[in-house]
C-alpha cells in the first residue's frame, strides 16, 4: 500500500473542513516530518488541532510510529515554545482552554467567539 502525498493530505483537510466546519482536524507531526512547514500548511488547509509531544524524552522511542519523526529530542517546554511560534507563523494562536469547537448556537448570550 502506498502512502498519500502532502498535496493529497492538504486537499483532503480542505475538503473535510468545508464538509465538517466544527470538526477537530489535526495538523499532525507526520505532516511536519514530510515537509519542513507541514504542520503550518495543515493548519492553513483546514486543520485546527496540533498535538505537542509531551512524553518524557527517555520513553519516546517506545511510541515511535514512523522513522524520522520531528520534535522527539525536545523537552515539553521547548516543544510548546516551538509549536506556538509555528502556529503563529501559520496565522493562528494556540488556545488551551477547551478541547472542542464552540458552535455559534452554543455560546452564551453576549459572549464573543
Amino acid at each position: 500500500m502506498t502512502s498519500g502525498t502532502l498535496k493529497q493530505t492538504l486537499r483532503l483537510l480542505s475538503i473535510l473542513r468545508l464538509l465538517f466546519p466544527y470538526a477537530l482536524l489535526p495538523s499532525t507531526t507526520a505532516l511536519g516530518t514530510i515537509h519542513p512547514q507541514g504542520r503550518e500548511l495543515g493548519l492553513q488547509a483546514g486543520g485546527n488541532v496540533v498535538m505537542p509531544n509531551l512524553s518524557p524524552i527517555g520513553v519516546r522511542k517506545k511510541y515511535e510510529l514512523y522513522a524520522n519523526k520531528i520534535c522527539t529530542g525536545e523537552e515539553a517546554a521547548q516543544c510548546r515554545g516551538c509549536l506556538e511560534a509555528r502556529v503563529k507563523i501559520a496565522g493562528y494562536n494556540i488556545v488551551t482552554d477547551r478541547g472542542d469547537v464552540r458552535r455559534t448556537l452554543d455560546k452564551p448570550e453576549g459572549e464573543k467567539l
